[in-house]
C-alpha cells in the first residue's frame, strides 16, 4: 500500500522494520514450501542428503517435511508392472521380435514368449535408487534372458512346449523371485504365454502331428475291424452251438419214435390215419391193395365215436370182345 501511494507522489516514508519483516516472512514462506513434500498413492519418496547421501528410510503416501534445499526426494512407481517379451511387434517393451530365443538339450532354437509380473518393494526403496535407479533395462529384462536360456536348455524341445513346461516356469519363478528379492523388487509370477519354432521345425512338427492322427485313425480302424471279426466269430459259435443243440435233439427224438415203433409197429400206420380228414368214415381202396386197414386194432376213432369203415371194391369187369364168327356167311361150294 505504502508503494501505490509512492507510486501517487505521495511522501510516505517507508519503516526499515516493515520491509525487514516483509522479507523474512516472504523467504520464511518459500521455505517452508520447498520442504513440504506430498507423496501421492502408489509411490514411494527417496530421501537424498546433499551433505550425509540417501536415507535409509523412505517416504510412504501422504505429507511429509525435508530440508529444504538440502534434501531432494525421488519418487518411484510401488504399483504392479508387467515386462513382457514377446515375437509380436506391438506387443512388449521392445518393438519388434523380443521374443527369447534360446536352444534346447538338443541344439534345437525355441522362441520364449513371457510376462513377468513384479513390483518395487518399498523398503528397499534407498537400495535400489542407489543402485540400480533403471532397473527394467539393468535387473528385469537381463535376469529374465540368462535364467530362461539356463533352464530351458536343460529340457528337450518336446518337453519345453509339452507335459514338463509347468515345471519349466515353475523353476524360472524360483530362480527369478530370489534374484528380484535381492535387488528390491517382488516378483509376482513369470508366465510362458508362448513357445515359438523356427520355420523348419514348425513344419516337421506339423507332418509328425498328421502322421500320428493318421496312425490313430488307422488303428481305430483296425480296433473297429477286430471288434467287428469277434462278434461274427460269436455269432457264428452261437448258430453253431445252436445247430448242434436242434441235431442232438432231433437224434433223441429219432431214437424215441424208433423205440415206439419197435414196441408197436401198428404205430406208423396210426399216425397216418391221424392226419386224415377227422370226419373221414369211409375210405375205398382197391381190393388188391398190400394192406388193409384195421382201425378196430389200432383203437382209433372218429370225432363222432364210430371207426372208419375201410371196404375193399371189386374190380370192374373189363367189357368181352363182340363174338363176330356167328354172323359170318358160310362158304356155298359152287357149281363145278
Amino acid at each position: 500500500m505504502v508503494l501505490m501511494r509512492r507510486s501517487r507522489g505521495d511522501n510516505v516514508k517507508i519503516s526499515i522494520v516493515i520491509v525487514v519483516a516483509l522479507l523474512l516472512l516472504a523467504a520464511f514462506s518459500s521455505t517452508l514450501s520447498a520442504g513440504l513434500v506430498v507423496v501421492d498413492a502408489g509411490e514411494v519418496g527417496v530421501v537424498f542428503n546433499s551433505f550425509t547421501g540417501t536415507k535409509d528410510t523412505p517416504l510412504y503416501p501422504g505429507l511429509a517435511f525435508v530440508t529444504p534445499y538440502i534434501e531432494t526426494v525421488y519418487r518411484y512407481n510401488t504399483l504392479e508392472q508387467v515386462y513382457t517379451m514377446s515375437i509380436l511387434r506391438e506387443e512388449g517393451q521392445i518393438v519388434g521380435d523380443d521374443s527369447l530365443w534360446s536352444p534346447t538339450l538338443e541344439g534345437l532354437q525355441v522362441g520364449i514368449d513371457s510376462s513377468t509380473r513384479y513390483k518395487l518393494d518399498p523398503a528397499k526403496a534407498a537400495y535400489i535408487h542407489n543402485n540400480l535407479r533403471d532397473y527394467n533395462n539393468i535387473l528385469v529384462r537381463p535376469s529374465i534372458r540368462s535364467i530362461v536360456r539356463l533352464h530351458v536348455s536343460q529340457y528337450t524341445v518336446t518337453n519345453v512346449y509339452g507335459p514338463r513346461r509347468g515345471e519349466i516356469q515353475s523353476k524360472i519363478e524360483t530362480v527369478l523371485r530370489e534374484r528380484f528379492e535381492n535387488a528390491g523388487l517382488l516378483l509376482l509370477s513369470f508366465d510362458i504365454r508362448n513357445i515359438n519354432f523356427t520355420k523348419e521345425y514348425a513344419r516337421s512338427i506339423e507332418q509328425k502331428q498328421i502322421a500320428q492322427q493318421q496312425a490313430e485313425q488307422m488303428e481305430f480302424v483296425l480296433d473297429k475291424q477286430e471288434k467287428e471279426a469277434e462278434r461274427m466269430r460269436v455269432e457264428a459259435s452261437g448258430f453253431k452251438d445252436s445247430a448242434v443243440i436242434r441235431a442232438q435233439g432231433d437224434a433223441e427224438a429219432l431214437k424215441l419214435i424208433s423205440n415206439a415203433l419197435a414196441i408197436n409197429p401198428s404205430l406208423l400206420t396210426y399216425r397216418y390215419i391221424e392226419k386224415l380228414a377227422p370226419n373221414t368214415q369211409v375210405m375205398i381202396v382197391p381190393s388188391n391193395a398190400p394192406f388193409i386197414f384195421d382201425l378196430k386194432g389200432l383203437g382209433g376213432t372218429s370225432q363222432t365215436g364210430a371207426l372208419p369203415q375201410v371196404l375193399p371194391t371189386e374190380p370192374t369187369p373189363e367189357p368181352e370182345a363182340p363174338d363176330t364168327r356167328a354172323s359170318q356167311t358160310p362158304d356155298i361150294p359152287s357149281n363145278q
